[in-house]
């Protein structure tokens, strides 16, 4: 419990929506400081909640890190939402999808290549099932409105194309060997 003094006497501090102020200050120090230096005492001295309490959230690091990992999902995909709405060109697009989720493996890089840790449970693993089959179908969506359009030939069924994508985007992410810019040829290729 958080202890403020007020007249003189030591009273409870009431922190108005703790989870959040958990969430939002360990994402800060994810996104700034990296995995390794996120950790729940860390998150206690910076959000001003007593460890205690952020156990009472997140039993432990790897529940906050899902936790964080699951949020950043969903502002993925409204991020994308966003990209397919403002960007016309098609290869731009995909190029913005794909450094978003650079952006996002660069981040989780050690939860999510491992899908091992204690916190990661077989409903984790079901939720990030279903947002990698989300994004999927949201390139999926992309795809057969630029071929409907004319822009592109997709050269396997709309599906399977995505899927292809979004396999090739995390491995490039992952792995950085291969350039970008080198992806997009062969896409060009391919779509003609």
């Amino acid at each position: 419990m958080n202890i403020v003094q007020k007249g003189g006497k030591e009273v409870p501090k009431i922190i108005e929506n703790p989870e959040e102020v958990i969430l939002s200050h360990a994402r800060d120090i994810l996104l700034n400081d990296g995995y390794t230096s996120l950790t729940m005492r860390k998150v206690s001295n910076n959000s001003g909640i007593a460890v205690g309490t952020i156990y009472n959230y997140f039993p432990t690091k790897d529940h906050l890190t899902l936790r964080l990992m699951e949020d950043y999902w969903y502002d993925y995909l409204k991020a994308l939402d966003e990209i397919d709405r403002l960007e016309t060109d098609l290869y731009v697009k995909l190029f913005r999808i794909y450094k978003k989720l650079d952006d996002f493996t660069q981040t989780f890089q050690e939860v999510w290549v491992k899908n091992s840790t204690p916190g990661y449970t077989e409903d984790s693993r079901n939720r990030k099932k279903n947002f990698m089959q989300k994004l999927s179908k949201r390139l999926e969506e992309i795809l057969m409105e630029a071929q409907s359009k004319g822009i592109i030939r997709l050269p396997l069924e709309p599906s399977a194309t995505a899927e292809f994508l979004l396999l090739n985007f995390l491995t490039m992410a992952q792995m950085k060997q291969f350039e970008y810019n080198n992806f997009e040829k062969i896409l060009k290729k391919l779509f003609e």
